[in-house]
């Protein structure tokens, strides 16, 4: 199914739902479509009380869409049931048109649709039994979860998404309200549980107090049951999207998630997430510079612990550039992963990528000693050379100059050719005085510095 044709059905079924949601016979039609498919009804309630909002569906997840499928065939199956075939059909003839299932979806889709049966062993919801958890206050409760258990909850779409409850949403080029998903961030956090780096952090659920919530907690032993109602994640998503994720890829992994379950109404769960929201967070340059797992930072922690002359001038922040500083750790890991690309791919490329770009930028440095080491400050009245976004270019140089022999030459021969007088326009229309360099910026650099030899 296309983005565009789940905006527009998406559209349909929400003004269906607003006219038809209080029609008992349109819901209990809907809601057998689900009992045929060992479904839970329970799911068809959620979307016709509006407590599942459609477009948080992914109709790139098969559950999801299969999930959309049946509803809107069990819409269709309502709106166009009659009494007899001489009563009129339930919904109107423009209605019952704007919802055949074979405007929206391909005839491969529904032919797997059509004939989907659910395997589970009931169709009613079957309660959460929750190990170990500890009560921290009324309705609040901790305690941990694995990835797999993470994965059957999930798959059986139990865990809703509220918009009211988390940060922010966006809205897509259709005009439809969607999940803000980060997919680097997914790749990341997938990436990293399947290596093993991943450390445990906590998921935060809300089963909502709406009249249909019911759990119970035991004291003695740990357990907590949840019996009814409906669980939304309120923090974590992209934690518990990328576990589920990384649960395909391998079946064997027993990750094990830090739990948080709420018993609260929406207004108090907005106010535990503005409470989680308004912590300060680390700036987003320095957590980049702790993590240890992108192999920018592996090289320049190699090019520090050697006993390279410019490795003893790289800074974490701007605010340290005042203390001997030349270059930023985030500027150079960036820029080296960005040049070196597919040579730079596990610790041995990394430790040889060290070893050059140390060489060259100390030869770098030894060319100019008075503008780099002896007088920077005095250096920067007149000139580029030793500003901080300048070492983008430096570090393009170095690759240019990777595994080639007699480099050293080819070096000065490149350093000559370049104007770093601040008069000069070129570096201003570049962008080089750029707080902070963006990545169009980089690459105009990468570029003129790539040219030079």
């Amino acid at each position: 199914m296309l983005e565009e044709k789940s905006a527009k059905l998406i559209r349909e079924l929400n003004l269906l739902i607003t006219k038809y949601s209080s029609n008992d016979k349109v819901r209990n039609i809907i809601i057998d479509e689900f009992d045929k498919r060992n479904m839970r009804g329970g799911l068809a309630i959620s979307i016709l009380n509006e407590k599942r909002a459609l477009s948080t569906l992914d109709i790139n997840e098969d559950k999801d869409l299969i999930l959309l499928y049946v509803f809107t065939n069990g819409m269709f199956s309502a709106l166009t049931f009659k009494e007899d075939k001489d009563s009129p059909t339930l919904g109107t003839i423009d209605e019952c048109l704007s919802l055949t299932p074979d405007k929206y979806f391909n005839p491969i889709e529904i032919e797997r649709f059509n004939k989907y049966k659910e395997n589970r062993k009931s169709k009613n919801k079957e309660p959460y039994v929750l190990h170990n958890m500890t009560k921290r206050a009324d309705g609040h409760y901790s305690g941990s979860i694995t990835s797999p258990d993470l994965a059957v909850m999930d798959g059986y779409n139990d865990i809703l998404y509220a918009f009211e409850m988390q940060r922010d949403s966006h809205i897509d080029i259709n005009g439809m309200e969607r999940i803000n998903t980060d997919k680097t961030k997914l790749k990341t956090i997938t990436e990293r549980l399947l290596s093993g780096a991943q450390f445990s952090d906590d998921i935060k659920f809300n089963l909502l107090q709406d009249g249909e919530d019911e759990l119970y907690f035991n004291e003695k032993t740990g357990d907590l049951t949840i019996v009814s109602g409906n669980i939304y994640i309120f923090d974590g998503f992209h934690r518990m999207t990328s576990s589920v994720q990384a649960q395909k890829i391998n079946p064997e992994l027993n990750f094990i998630w830090g739990l948080v379950v709420c018993n609260f109404s929406q207004k108090k769960t907005q106010e535990f997430m503005t409470q989680i929201n308004e912590q300060k967070p680390m700036k987003k340059e320095h957590i980049g510079n702790l993590d240890s797992s992108k192999m920018g930072n592996i090289v320049i922690s190699i090019i520090q612990d050697s006993e390279s002359e410019f490795g003893t001038t790289i800074r974490e922040s701007d605010a340290e550039l005042k203390f001997s500083g030349l270059v930023k750790k985030s500027l150079l890991a960036t820029s080296i992963e960005e040049v070196y690309g597919s040579k730079l791919t596990n610790r041995i490329n990394a430790k040889a990528i060290a070893n050059h770009v140390s060489k060259v930028l100390d030869s770098i440095i030894e060319l100019d000693m008075e503008s780099f080491i002896i007088h920077p400050d005095v250096a920067k009245e007149t000139s580029y050379i030793n500003h901080k976004n300048m070492f983008a270019g430096y570090i393009a140089l170095t690759e240019r100059l990777y595994e080639v022999g007699n480099w050293e030459d080819k070096l000065e021969s490149a350093l000559d050719q370049v104007n770093f007088s601040i008069e000069n326009p070129f570096w201003k229309d570049t962008g080089l005085l750029e707080v902070n360099m963006k990545k169009s910026t980089r690459n105009n650099i990468y570029k003129f510095f790539s040219k030079l030899v």
